[in-house]
């Protein structure tokens, strides 16, 4: 783990928010941030501890995760780069963590102090109509996630997983998976070898093809059709 200090004004991985904030903003913002590194792994920070910070990720993958009934984890979405972690901390009334955030590749996170980005939301009314429209997207990422969840067959469920890690996640096909089938199965609610069946199937089907961590989308059309039946 590395400890550093950040120039805002001369960053090149700012986010849309960040892009609109005048240099002398950024200059303050400066000040009250700094640069963290995570290997694989590492906890960034932990369902139910102490809220101080807005968490902005420079590069990297990172998992959000839910403790369940019996102690259980749920991963409720991954985090890629340009994504702002802990944003429903900036309520007063937050005290501690809803989740826990964890590295899935090695990763960098800007630690913003909570009061200073409050003070830029009710400053600047641009930048705080992005940070609003950042909140939607993930919202609705993750709420038409739940619901095929819910509705979906195991198939459909981990047909809609690869094409959200295709298009939302990684940006590519083929793409490195980050995730462990362990993880996957948090992801998607069921077990790691269920997981592990219905992966065989859609390879030995020429849906897809894995090959260490490296998962290819080979018929996207059938892939679509499994998610439309769900």
């Amino acid at each position: 783990m590395n400890l550093s200090t950040n120039s805002c004004v001369n960053c090149t991985l700012k986010s849309k928010p960040f892009s609109v904030l005048e240099n002398s903003e950024l200059s303050a913002l400066g000040e009250e941030c700094s640069i963290i590194e995570y290997e694989k792994g590492e906890l960034i920070f932990k369902e139910g501890g102490p809220v101080q910070h807005i968490i902005y990720l420079r590069e990297g993958f990172v998992k959000l995760v839910k403790k369940g009934a019996g102690g259980k984890d749920f991963i409720l979405s991954v985090s890629k780069r340009g994504s702002y972690l802990g944003l429903q901390n900036l309520d007063n009334k937050t005290k501690t963590n809803y989740y826990s955030a964890i590295a899935l590749a090695k990763s960098e996170v800007c630690y913003i102090d909570r009061d200073h980005f409050r003070a830029l939301l009710k400053s600047n009314g641009e930048f705080a109509l992005k940070v609003l429209s950042t909140v939607f997207e993930d919202e609705m990422n993750y709420f038409d996630r739940l619901v095929k969840n819910v509705q979906q067959q195991l198939p459909g469920r981990l047909a809609n997983t690869i094409s959200y890690f295709a298009n939302e996640v990684y940006g590519e096909n083929p793409f490195t998976l980050h995730l462990t089938q362990t993880e996957i199965a948090a992801l998607v609610g069921t077990s790691r070898e269920s997981v592990s069946r219905i992966l065989k199937e859609f390879q030995d089907m020429g849906i897809i093809a894995l090959k260490h961590n490296v998962l290819t989308i080979l018929n996207e059309n059938k892939l679509e059709e499994i998610k439309q039946k769900g």
